[in-house]
């Protein structure tokens, strides 16, 4: 078995040590940053004693262009160590995941939870000690739902469940760019953002500032003042009164619909983070080439379309940020009264939306579903021993050898299990602490990762495609006043239900009837029995009592 563990620490003292290397060069930068300013306050002044202006005048301009690109170059030092020290984390993370320490991982998905699912409840899909809390590695928001996604809705086809298969494989042995791609969302935020007001703001187009009329007035204006600036300065033709009166009439203008503007601004003023973050994953995505059909599809979606990619146009979106960033600054206010700048802006604004404002949601997509496709691949390159399913659309089987546990780690307890008849019911019987209810709920884990596209824990896992429904954990609800028995009631109802209408069904049914007392359990067990026995259905039941 190949050592994954040495290969993330070996990648943790590699960027340990660039750490280090980039926490120097800051420093030379910030020694540089200070020895440029005294330069260029105290040769300029000492020249400007001196009488000598030109001199002085020179050295302050050189030294300041010296000192801005010093800024640059600093700001540009402390991204890059960000981006190491997420590149660092993700390698911690992955050894504790390879330790069985995942459980430690801040973010499990508690809120996904739902009661009322089929499976995700009585399988740990999500919360604590949770699928989810296993192998999510997204930063995104859209990422975590295409995760969530794939966990409670899988794959309904041999076909798409074969093609994810390939995509996992891909990404499994990408593992460098795979922690590129998260580390990139880890550099600019540490919380997922919600991106829905974004695609309304994409799709909310405003068609007053895109009038040819506004738009062709808009840019006349500021040159017609430039103008009049100009000859007022140069020539006698005309006095500063008639550009002071223009720029008057500029401020009524900038007065009207100065709300709706001011708001358009403060919609786009709060996705700067989270537009910059999709510029670099989505940089990531387009320059990578990639073999299996699934991923170039993906791709397909972000590029070569309209003549454009995705990034160009996120690039441009973050660009017109950059100029509306500052407009609460005075100096900036005086060049927005002189040239219209807010409008200009919202020309800008409106002609990005026309051309790519409905295309955001599906880029967004795009990248959330590779950062949930890379989640995956963290099972295969994590447990390369794992084997990937065999699916069988027509032949109904569920054969696996060697099988555990998922996230039970290297106390698991493998197992085998073999159902190849048409229509199958399975109890399971046993003292208290033998393993039943764990037994039960390998399989199921197993057969959501199969259906995911996912390698499981087997040695090898042959099954056919089936709904996954479950009846092995119930409680009492005492907001709707429904007691354990009650709720247990409830959902042996919804499985009885789902087995009329559903064909190739799989059933997990633990500790049926556990409210009563045991005879009534085993009548009730028998009867349920005798009544799924009766239902001419291609489906397998598992039930432990």
């Amino acid at each position: 078995m190949l050592d994954r563990s040495k290969e993330y620490n070996n990648k943790v003292e590699l960027y340990s040590r660039k750490i280090e290397n980039k926490d120097k060069s800051i420093k030379v930068i910030r020694y540089f940053r200070l020895i440029t300013f005294i330069i260029g306050i105290g040769v300029p002044l000492a020249n400007i004693f001196a009488k000598n202006y030109l001199m002085s005048a020179v050295i302050f301009a050189f030294s300041l262009s010296i000192f801005i690109y010093l800024i640059y170059i600093h700001h540009k030092e402390i991204y890059e160590r960000r981006y190491l020290i997420s590149l660092k984390q993700i390698n911690e993370k992955s050894i504790k995941r390879l330790n069985g320490k995942w459980k430690e991982f801040r973010d499990n998905g508690s809120e996904f939870k739902d009661l009322q699912h089929n499976y995700s409840e009585d399988l740990d899909i999500f919360g604590k000690s949770s699928v989810f809390q296993w192998i999510n590695s997204t930063k995104t928001f859209v990422g975590r739902q295409k995760l969530r996604e794939r966990l409670e809705n899988p794959l309904k086809s041999v076909s798409e469940i074969t093609t994810t298969q390939e995509a996992i494989k891909e990404l499994s042995e990408n593992l460098e760019w795979r922690q590129k791609l998260e580390a990139e969302g880890m550099v600019i935020t540490n919380e997922p953002i919600q991106p829905e007001q974004l695609y309304s703001w994409g799709k909310d187009k405003n068609e007053l500032y895109t009038n040819k009329w506004l738009i062709f007035f808009a840019r006349l204006l500021p040159v017609l003042m430039l103008f009049l600036i100009l000859m007022a300065s140069f020539t006698t033709l005309i006095s500063y009164k008639i550009p002071f009166l223009l720029f008057l009439f500029h401020m009524i203008i900038l007065m009207i619909g100065i709300k709706e503007r001011n708001s358009e601004f403060e919609r786009i003023y709060k996705f700067k983070k989270s537009i910059y973050l999709y510029v670099k994953m989505l940089e990531l995505i387009i320059h990578k080439d990639f073999e299996s059909e699934y991923l170039k599809k993906l791709k397909k979606d972000l590029i070569g379309y309209k003549g454009y990619d995705a990034k160009d146009a996120i690039k441009k979106l973050s660009s017109i940020y950059e100029k509306i960033a500052n407009r609460a600054n005075a100096i900036v206010m005086v060049f927005n009264i002189m040239f219209l700048l807010d409008y200009q802006f919202m020309i800008e604004f409106g002609k990005w939306r026309v051309k790519w404002g409905n295309d955001l949601e599906k880029w967004f997509n795009s990248v959330g579903e590779f950062e949930a496709l890379s989640s995956i691949s963290n099972i295969n390159y994590d447990n390369p021993n794992w084997a990937f399913p065999n699916i069988s659309k027509s032949e109904f089987k569920l054969k696996t050898t060697k099988m555990g546990h998922p996230l039970i780690g290297d106390n698991m307890v493998c197992n085998s299990i073999n159902i190849e008849q048409k229509r199958n019911i399975l109890l399971i019987t046993g003292s208290n602490m033998s393993g039943k209810s764990t037994f039960l709920r390998t399989i199921g884990t197993n057969l959501v990762l199969a259906y995911i596209g996912s390698p499981v824990c087997a040695e090898d896992f042959r099954c056919s495609l089936m709904n996954i429904i479950t009846c092995m954990r119930t409680s009492d609800n005492l907001e709707n006043n429904i007691s354990s028995f009650y709720a247990e009631i409830l959902r042996i109802k919804k499985v009885v239900e789902n087995a009329k209408i559903n064909d190739n069904v799989f059933f997990l049914l633990d500790e049926l009837f556990k409210g009563t007392n045991s005879i009534d359990r085993h009548r009730g067990a028998i009867a349920l029995i005798k009544q799924l026995e009766e239902m001419a259905l291609r489906g397998l039941f598992l039930l432990m009592i």
